[in-house]
């Protein structure tokens, strides 16, 4: 693995140690290193290595490039997962019983169930809450006292919330961390265990690790038997509201003695031009720098303000695309919230650019059968290996949704005997089908027949993903697509979005990159929010905009609009900002 040497520096070290890491700089790469290094340190040992980052797709990214290196036997001697993974699989699921309220067992809602939304949908209707107060319960997250990180849900509908998750015998994925913690704090002989355990705890994306999770790293590290690496960037802390604050990476690293003088300043995505305006936001110290196979790319940032979204990507950005020879799959719309990418996704839908986010997929990915079904689409249109990870991933949530139970099953022989017995039905239903309505209600049907020969769902519960996939199709035709002309292809596209433009907010971006990047609804009230009202609420919103800015490698633009009357130019994009107006 080719390592510069600012990031050999890091990956050589033999105590605690913490990263500053500008963005694009090969973050991800440093943290793979850093991991096959201490593997190579304790593989003779009964020790292993935890890799913990902050999402799902940041594991299987990991996951995935470590085994392209030829580890394969990687999960014999380290384990990667997100914080909630590495507290359920070490602490809670093994030692719930000493936590009095969960003593006969716990079963974790996921916040797509149906059983979370009906709650959900109570407490809504109890406290008169619009819809896009639903998408705040999953967002909640505690503090170490208990109380909610953030004030956009009341702490009282929180705390209550929490309460009847707790009396219905179910705990939501913040509480994964936060009775992991309790269990800590009140039993040291298990902290202690987690430091035997674990020679070393690498930790990416430090900037969004919230005060609770700190906790959690602080008692196992004052046991002294485990080493830390902490890889962050305090520029893109943009998680606020769960909690996270980019002084802690500096306290943790304080109060673990570790050497803070390594940085990344090589920046291997962006343009030299990019740079600058990312540097107007935030100068580094040492600065950031273009070091990439784009840096000498001559296309200047632009701004322009359009009678409206739709108009500002359809006269400006897509001519741009279309200019610079960067295709729809190589291009991304941010913006500083989702609801306002609902109706240009929609836009976009009916003019014919293939777009995946926000207004683009024509009915709920909360429905039952709808992630794995586009997995499958996708490998039935294009049969490939890499694919395969993904397809069983999603069958192992579907079956913890329906039945309750955790199949690991599904990722030993049996279970990759049944993965492929779906692989195979799919392909033979499409070339059957082309049409997606059929192939869905056909699947559906022939999946449910497999899983409850293999004994994955009982027989009780066999109708579930027929009806699942009939309120699919109900939900199509409601939102008035034309089911005769969707095919198996476009269900694809929504797990394998290669070829289309990608709608994201700001928050979803993080950790991405894009050839070309459009910044939409740019104006004060938006970013900062109008709800910020303390400096550091904006300068975290000022994060989220340099967040948005390096994403980009090649193609930046900006945009306001006059959609709204009032709409005001962001303060970002003035003299303190990007100094664009």
């Amino acid at each position: 693995m080719n390592l510069t040497e600012e990031q050999r520096d890091f990956v050589r070290s033999e105590s605690n140690a913490l990263l500053t890491a500008c963005p694009g700089s090969g973050k991800t790469r440093v943290i793979i290193a850093k991991l096959l290094s201490c593997t190579i340190q304790t593989c003779d040992t009964a020790r292993k290595v935890a890799c913990i980052t902050y999402t799902n797709a940041g594991v299987n990214e990991i996951e995935s490039r470590v085994h392209r290196y030829g580890y394969l036997d990687i999960d014999e001697y380290a384990e990667v997962s997100t914080i909630h993974s590495f507290c359920l699989n070490n602490v809670l699921r093994n030692f719930y019983w000493l936590l009095p309220d969960y003593s006969n067992g716990i079963e974790v809602l996921p916040s797509d169930s149906e059983m979370y939304q009906d709650i959900v949908t109570e407490f809504c209707q109890r406290y008169g809450l619009d819809d896009f107060a639903r998408d705040l319960f999953s967002q909640l997250n505690r503090n170490p006292d208990g109380t909610p990180t953030s004030d956009t849900l009341e702490a009282q509908i929180a705390l209550e919330f929490w309460d009847c998750l707790r009396e219905r015998g179910y705990i939501d994925y913040c509480n994964i961390v936060y009775l992991s913690f309790l269990l800590l704090k009140q039993y040291p002989f298990l902290a202690r265990g987690l430091g035997a355990r674990f020679a070393w705890i690498l930790v990416d994306e430090f900037q969004d690790t919230s005060s609770l999770q700190v906790e959690i790293l602080g008692l196992i590290a004052r046991c002294g038997k485990t080493k830390f690496a902490l890889v962050g960037d305090p520029c893109q802390s943009i998680f606020r509201f769960a909690g996270a604050r980019p002084d802690l990476m500096v306290s943790f690293a304080t109060q673990i003695e570790a050497s803070s003088d390594f940085h990344l300043t090589g920046n291997f995505r962006s343009s030299s031009r990019i740079i600058v305006h990312a540097e107007r936001l935030y100068h580094r110290t040492p600065p950031m720098q273009a070091v990439g196979e784009t840096r000498d790319d001559s296309i200047d940032p632009q701004y322009y303000n359009s009678m409206s979204r739709f108009i500002a990507i359809t006269e400006h950005y897509i001519p741009a695309l279309l200019e610079h020879g960067i295709p729809y799959g190589g291009a991304a719309i941010l913006s500083p919230n989702w609801f306002t990418l609902f109706p240009l996704g929609r836009q976009l839908r009916e003019y014919g650019i293939p777009v995946v986010g926000p207004g683009a997929r024509p009915y709920r990915r909360l429905n039952l059968f709808a992630p794995l079904a586009e997995h499958l689409c996708a490998y039935a249109e294009e049969p490939t290996p890499d694919k395969i990870r993904g397809i069983t991933r999603e069958l192992f949530n579907l079956l913890l949704q329906i039945t309750g139970r955790p199949y690991f099953e599904i990722y030993g022989y049996e279970g990759r005997f049944v993965t492929m017995r779906l692989l195979r039905i799919a392909v033979d239903l499409r070339a059957q089908w082309e049409q997606a309505e059929r192939w869905l209600l056909a699947a559906s049907e022939e999946f449910a027949n497999v899983l409850v020969a293999a004994g994955y769902l009982p027989i009780t519960q066999s109708n579930i993903l027929q009806e699942s996939a009939q309120a699919m199709v109900t939900e199509i035709r409601r939102n008035r697509i034309d089911l005769a002309n969707l095919t198996v292809s476009d269900l694809g596209v929504f797990s394998n979005p290669t070829g289309s433009m990608k709608l994201l907010s700001l928050h979803s971006a993080k950790g991405r990159e894009f050839d070309a990047v459009a910044l939409v609804s740019l104006h004060e009230r938006e970013i900062p929010n109008w709800r910020a009202g303390t400096a550091e609420e904006i300068e975290e919103y000022k994060r989220m905009f340099y967040v948005g800015i390096t994403r980009a490698r090649r193609l930046l633009m900006y945009f306001t609009d006059r959609e709204r009357p009032g709409n005001v130019p962001s303060r970002f994009l003035g003299p303190l900002g990007v100094q664009l107006i």
